[in-house]
């Protein structure tokens, strides 16, 4: 699911035309980001205990074998009396032992302990690709955050360095029309003023930019002072009826299946629970040597011994004090509250859906309501400039058209940008973030 989420949008975004040089794509962002953000990277990693947590290895279903080894050195001073009245006395009487074993010991039915513990790492690596998932789509959302508040910047700053440019060429019309008599010096202190304030608008709108980028350069993990052009082209979806959005959240929701996994992972805790009133049956087989090398006050001068044992054990806790009792009912009353967390979150997410296909008409309706503006505003500007030129309307005028145009051009980038993160969203909250257009 992981890899088809962003096999897709690799391949949905490879199909969109390269830019120029030097221009951070979509697509550049989003694999600098699945390979550099720092989220990501802690939740694989997060997913990769998981994975070995539900290897052979650790099922408890192998045996386990054990070796021993040990030498014994002695030095004694004896003082001997046999049957036969015979005394004898040793001074640094030397003698030794030595010894080495393989045991074996093989648990061969514990009570489906084992059993229920490997389905229940087996789900828990399921929730580690989930939050993995989860932590992807985040991630995602936050990467185009990041890059749409940046290409609403650059955009602004565009405007802004446009804007400009018409404010020096007032001046510079305003300053020749003092010359020959057809303004005051108002007019041209006026246009100065203007140029000033625009000056100190695209200033700020430049610093902007430059903590935007920072930003961005932070999802990607990137040095700050990186610096690039982007993107500021919007596709935007066709969007199928909101029917289809609460059909596909209450299947791929990440947040619903991460629910659904933890009541799984709960039953699995009442199973092994109950385990612990059943018997535990292991197998036990051992080879042991053993070499005595006795001093010379021993009957024996030494001795080798070798052999094979075996055994099968039962182990039954008949009364354990009533903890198996408590730990089972805490787990019924675990898996109680993870249903009605299920069930909660189910409800959540329904308001979230609502919300979001909401604020989306809504903030397309804006996009269509500013794009109006700037049409109007616009013709509005050329006319207001043409009258400029002929002298047939005064520099308050003039600046009050160009302001209007600038305050609508800046009002439908913001509004491009909103209504496209809101359709972001609610292909997140559908759990079909790969589906979506960026």
């Amino acid at each position: 699911m992981i890899k088809r989420i962003f096999y897709s949008l690799a391949l949905l975004l490879c199909l969109a035309p390269l830019s120029a040089q030097g221009v951070l794509t979509k697509t550049k962002a989003l694999t600098i980001m699945m390979d550099q953000n720092f989220d990501v990277q802690i939740s694989q990693a997060n997913l990769d205990v998981a994975a070995i947590n539900t290897n052979i290895f650790n099922s408890g279903y192998l045996p386990t074998v054990t070796g021993t080894a040990g030498i014994t050195y002695n030095r004694d001073n004896l003082s001997v009396q046999f049957q036969d009245g015979r005394n004898t006395e040793l001074s640094g009487a030397k003698s030794d032992s030595r010894n080495a074993g393989v045991n074996l010991n093989w648990v061969v039915f514990d009570g489906f302990n084992r059993k229920y513990n490997m389905e229940r790492n087996k789900e828990l690596l399921n929730q580690g690709q989930l939050n993995l998932r989860a932590t992807m789509e985040t991630a995602i959302i936050t990467l185009f955050t990041a890059y749409y508040g940046l290409a609403e910047a650059q955009t602004n700053v565009a405007n802004l360095r446009e804007s400009l440019e018409i404010s020096k060429e007032r001046l510079v019309r305003a300053e020749f029309g003092y010359e020959y008599g057809r303004s005051s010096r108002l007019d041209v202190s006026n246009a100065q003023v203007d140029v000033n304030t625009d000056s100190i608008n695209l200033i700020n709108a430049q610093q902007v930019l430059q903590n935007t980028r920072r930003d961005l350069n932070l999802v990607l993990n990137q040095s700050p002072n990186t610096t690039y052009e982007i993107d500021t082209t919007l596709t935007f979806s066709d969007l199928a009826q909101k029917e289809y959005f609460e059909e596909q959240m209450l299947q791929n929701n990440v947040q619903l299946l991460l629910a659904q996994s933890g009541i799984y992972v709960s039953e699995k805790d009442i199973q092994l629970a109950a385990t612990n009133y059943m018997p535990t049956i292991s197998l036990t087989g051992a080879l042991n040597y053993r070499r005595g090398n006795n001093n010379r006050a021993s009957f024996l001068a030494s001795n080798t011994n070798t052999g094979l044992t075996g055994g099968v054990n039962v182990a039954w806790d008949l009364f354990d004090g009533g903890a198996t009792i408590n730990n089972k009912n805490i787990a019924k009353i675990n898996r109680n509250i993870s249903e009605t967390s299920y069930q909660q979150l189910k409800r959540q997410l329904e308001v979230q859906l609502e919300n979001a296909w909401s604020d989306y008409q809504n903030k397309l309706f804006i996009v269509q309501a500013q794009q109006n503006n700037v049409a109007t505003n616009r013709q509005n500007f050329n006319r207001t400039a043409e009258q400029f030129k002929l002298g047939r309307i005064t520099s308050l005028d003039f600046r009050t058209a160009q302001r209007n145009l600038l305050t609508a051009e800046t009002n439908l980038t913001q509004a491009l940008y909103d209504a496209k993160l809101a359709e972001l969203t609610l292909y997140q909250l559908s759990g079909n973030i790969e589906a979506a257009e960026f």
